[in-house]
């Protein structure tokens, strides 16, 4: 039984500096995960919306995320993550936005340059 708070998440999250990589080398592929957690005693309805430099918002479909569990979408994976379709080599910005509070991470695995470099960070968290 969770024990989860308003202090255990957010409703809306924010990655300002979100970018897929095009090139990939070494049989890995560059990637981005967006790793969502839901520690509610009930499922959360997810939104993500991705915003450009040079081009209009995009938004997803809802993605249930049930309760006490966690998420990792890839986001060039559309299927995973309510329909969006985010370009490889184009900086964007990402929000992600549920009806009851969850924990974000984003990472990106860059392998273009042959050495991986993982970065990690946790998004900034609103209600």
């Amino acid at each position: 039984m969770s024990t989860a708070t308003k202090a255990d998440g957010h409703t809306r999250w924010y990655v300002p500096d979100a970018f897929i990589p095009s090139e990939s080398s070494c049989g890995q592929t560059s990637h981005e995960s967006i790793c969502l957690l839901n520690v509610g005693s009930s499922a959360a309805e997810v939104t993500f919306a991705a915003y450009f430099a040079d081009d209009e918002p995009r938004l997803s479909d809802p993605v249930l995320l049930p309760a006490e569990r966690a998420y990792h979408l890839r986001t060039d994976d559309p299927d995973k993550l309510g329909g969006l379709r985010i370009p490889a080599g184009v900086p964007y910005a990402l929000m992600v936005t549920s009806d009851i509070p969850v924990l974000a991470q984003y990472s990106r695995l860059d392998t273009t340059q042959g050495a991986y470099t993982l970065m990690t960070a946790t998004p900034t968290g609103r209600d």
